[in-house]
């Protein structure tokens, strides 16, 4: 008790010794801890926190029961980033002063920061008691329910905040990223359209290439998305978007890998940026690329829960389950897992589950049209040709430049002596790559049947053409169909 009051006395003779100095800080001059705030203040405002803390300790030392000086420290320890330190200051603040109109947004704010989200939600329900209507409580309500996933609620309180100032960028942003969430696309996108035009920056211009890759417009997301980039060169989830954008377009493995590797350029190496390369790589279907970005990744960060899912599916395309046998437990929830899944099922003949689980998939992931394959894979165990060919069909529609997939389809429909629709699939191989054995060797396959019933000389020249291409590029393995269709060519040219 001795020591503080002499505590208290030196002070304030040390500010009586030089109370000149801060004369014009302190509004109340007669109170000497409202100099020592004024000053701290100063401090604050050029960034100068330490000096700024020692001062306002002095000030408390006057008085504990100062709210102000509680306060500034709250925002020394805010500025400094160590919330925690901020929330004792601005709780001890408000239980002084509790109609103080700053302290509880303050406080939300710091404790939204520390992740103490139901308590941050609290202190904007003072905050709103006690100051009505301010747009920057109700931004900081928003985006406490932004994070609790109660996009709806958070969505009403951004439009509150708008209402009240037009001007809070910041709560028209999130809001068209709420929108975003609950596929209110077409108002979020009037939202970003004007913040592109009155406060272009790098987050609003990266939220709108987002939007744009929602809406499958990728001149426009990739467009955005560079914008972006220009505004910040380390912005990462640009770079990611951008990967995503081109792997999406599924010709573009060039641009995604320069992408990604641009990033590594500006010193962004980390586990993320590996595992949406990986992803990216299985967009196109390139799983053994995909599972070495997913290794990268889970060596920078070995708890990575979806570098590991990655990782999983990569291995089940390798007949490899180990990895899904630990994770299945855990989080089943994803379109990896299920396909995976899948796979598995299909690898022990289980049809039936192996469907079940690849529709499960392409319900929670569109983009993963790999699964149309894999059900008809599945559907060809089952015997049922009409289903084989609708997911056939359906992966082309959506890839009609992926040969392997075309071949797999030729050979079923060969081996079900559907020729002449095997042909029109092996020809459009053939068109994409025209140099390829396999395609020229079953499109002979397709064709030998075709040209054999009829006595059309063009048809067979052409099939004998085939497999002359074949030999040239050191495979045919239909000799003796070809000597046949070559004899049946000298009897039509003998009946002439």
């Amino acid at each position: 008790m001795f020591d503080w009051l002499k505590n208290v006395i030196n002070n304030v003779k040390d500010l009586n010794g030089s109370v000149d100095k801060y004369k014009n800080d302190s509004i109340i001059q007669s109170i000497p801890s409202v100099a020592y705030v004024n000053k701290a203040k100063t401090l604050i405002e050029s960034k100068d926190y330490d000096k700024a803390e020692v001062i306002l300790r002095k000030a408390l030392d006057i008085s504990q029961d100062d709210s102000i000086a509680n306060k500034y420290l709250g925002k020394i320890y805010e500025s400094k980033q160590d919330f925690e330190g901020a929330i004792e200051y601005y709780k001890k603040s408000s239980e002084i002063n509790p109609n103080d109109k700053e302290i509880w947004l303050r406080l939300g704010m710091s404790q939204l920061n520390s992740k103490k989200v139901e308590d941050s939600i609290l202190s904007f329900e003072q905050a709103n008691k006690v100051t009505a209507y301010n747009t920057d409580v109700y931004t900081g309500w928003g985006m406490a329910l932004m994070k609790q996933k109660k996009y709806a609620l958070a969505h009403d309180k951004f439009l509150m905040a708008i209402q009240i100032s037009k001007y809070n960028y910041t709560a028209i942003l999130l809001s068209a990223i709420m929108e975003k969430r609950l596929c209110d696309y077409d108002n979020a996108e009037e939202k970003l359209k004007f913040l592109a035009k009155v406060a272009p920056n790098e987050s609003s211009t990266y939220e709108y290439a987002h939007l744009k890759l929602l809406k499958k417009d990728y001149e426009d997301a990739e467009k955005y998305a560079q914008k972006a980039l220009e505004y910040n060169s380390q912005m990462l989830p640009a770079y990611i978007l951008l990967g995503e954008i081109y792997s999406l377009q599924k010709k573009n493995k060039e641009k995604f890998e320069h992408i990604f590797e641009k990033a590594l350029e500006n010193d962004l190496e980390s586990s993320t940026l590996r595992r949406e390369w990986g992803k990216a790589y299985i967009r196109i279907f390139e799983y053994k690329k995909a599972k070495e970005q997913f290794f990268v990744s889970l060596k920078i960060e070995d708890e990575d829960i979806e570098s590991k899912i990655g990782l999983a599916l990569t291995q089940a395309y390798e007949n490899d389950f180990s990895l899904l046998k630990e994770l299945r437990g855990i989080k089943t929830d994803n379109s990896y897992i299920q396909e995976a899944l899948g796979l598995e099922a299909l690898s022990n003949k289980k049809a039936e589950d192996a469907i079940d689980c690849f529709k499960k998939a392409l319900k929670m992931e569109k983009t993963q049209t790999y699964n149309y394959y894999n059900l008809a894979k599945a559907y060809i165990l089952l015997g049922d040709k009409y289903k084989v060919k609708e997911n056939y069909e359906k992966f082309l529609s959506e890839n009609p430049d992926n040969v392997a997939v075309l071949v797999e389809y030729g050979k079923w429909l060969i081996s079900i002596c559907e020729n002449a629709e095997a042909q029109r699939k092996l020809k459009r191989a053939n068109k994409i790559e025209k140099n390829n054995v396999e395609v020229l060797n079953l499109l002979f396959l397709s064709t030998y049947p075709l040209v054999k019933k009829g006595d059309c000389e063009y048809n067979i020249r052409e099939a004998i053409s085939i497999a002359e291409k074949a030999k040239v590029l050191g495979r045919f393995e239909y000799k003796n169909e070809e000597q046949e269709l070559k004899k049946i060519l000298i009897d039509i040219q003998g009946k002439k």
